[in-house]
Order: structure tokens, then sequence, then C-alpha cells
């Protein structure tokens, strides 16, 4: 084990780190590479699993304690814990296990963590980088929602719009053909 600054975030980034530690597969063709905080948050570690790499539970993040693996309930977490139920190997996918304070020894997105430090002594992972895909999808299906209402709201405008002005049109041409008439009619009342 030896410790990093950084963890992969993609999986190029995993790719690359698999190749640079010189890791492989276990018997089912999971990559054995892993990038995690010690139990004690005082560095991320990156290594090669010796086993096999299994399934966590939803609402939990990975940690070293010892040479094993542990877990560490996040669902406390602002946002970013694992939603649902996920592969060891996959641990580049939740960027909030990675993020860690490491002189008060806390998860950063763990509300319960001191957060006063101005990013001095924590782990690069960029808070802001870190996404929550509810949260972007609920955005994303509220503005879809507004233009759409907006959109019907103008359609729906535009078309009273096109009525008002054909009765204002047939209107017009119906008090001018009237008038005509009764041009026409008083003309000929007078000429008689």
């Amino acid at each position: 084990m030896r410790k990093t600054d950084f963890c992969p975030r993609s999986m190029t980034e995993l790719e690359n780190a698999t190749k640079a530690l010189g890791c492989s597969s276990d018997i089912y063709g999971n990559n054995q590479y892993m990038c995690l905080p010690n139990a004690e948050k005082t560095s991320l570690v990156e290594f090669c699993f010796d086993g096999l790499m299994g399934m966590k539970e939803k609402g939990y993040c990975l940690e070293v304690y010892e040479g094993s693996l542990t877990t560490k309930s996040c669902e406390n977490f602002l946002f970013g814990c694992p939603n649902e139920p996920w592969r060891n190997y996959e641990f580049y996918k939740y960027p909030a296990c990675q993020a860690i304070n490491i002189r008060d020894k806390c998860y950063r997105l763990d509300p319960s963590c001191s957060t006063d430090n101005n990013g001095i002594n924590e782990s690069n992972v960029e808070v802001s980088k870190i996404q929550d895909p509810i949260v972007i999808y609920s955005v994303l299906g509220a503005v879809i929602i507004l233009l759409i209402t907006i959109i019907v709201i103008l359609l729906w405008e535009r078309n009273t719009l096109k009525k008002v002005k054909r009765n204002d049109t047939e209107t017009s041409i119906e008090s001018f053909v009237q008038e005509e008439c009764d041009d026409l009619a008083s003309a000929a009342s007078k000429t008689r």
C-alpha cells in the first residue's frame, strides 16, 4: 500500500493507475486496483487488492484498516453516497468516499466534519466535481417541465391571438359590407 494524493475519478484514470501499479484482475475479470482512505482518514492509499472483488451495500463507503477492506456508513453525507449496491472496483464512481479532511480525520461531505481550514490538509478531491445524480436529474427534470409549460402557454396565446384577429377581420368585413349596403340603400332611396 502506498499513499497518494489523488484517486481515479474515471475509468480512464482507473486503467492508468492500474497499469502504473501493476494490478491484475480477479478470477472473474474484475480490476483489483483500489484507492481508498485509511480507516483513520489520515491519507488515501492505493494498492492491488488480493482477493475477489465483491459487492457493497448502498449507503456505505470502503476504507482500509490493517490491510483489510472495511465499510463506513455514508448515509448522512450531504451528497455523493452510493444509493444502490455497488462493486468494490467501482469506488471511483463515488468520489465523496475519497474526499477526506486529514486534519480532522473525517469525510468532507459528512455534516459533522469541520470545513473551516480552507482546503489545507484535505484529500485532493474537489467537492464541486462530485455530482449527485438525483440532484442533477431533479434539476434537469424541473427545467424540462418549465420549458414545456412555457412552450404550451406561448402556443395557446398565439392560437388565441389568431382567433381574435380572425374574428376582428370577419367583423371588419361584415361591418364594411353592411356600411356599403347601407350606403347603396340610402343612395338608392335618394335617387328615387
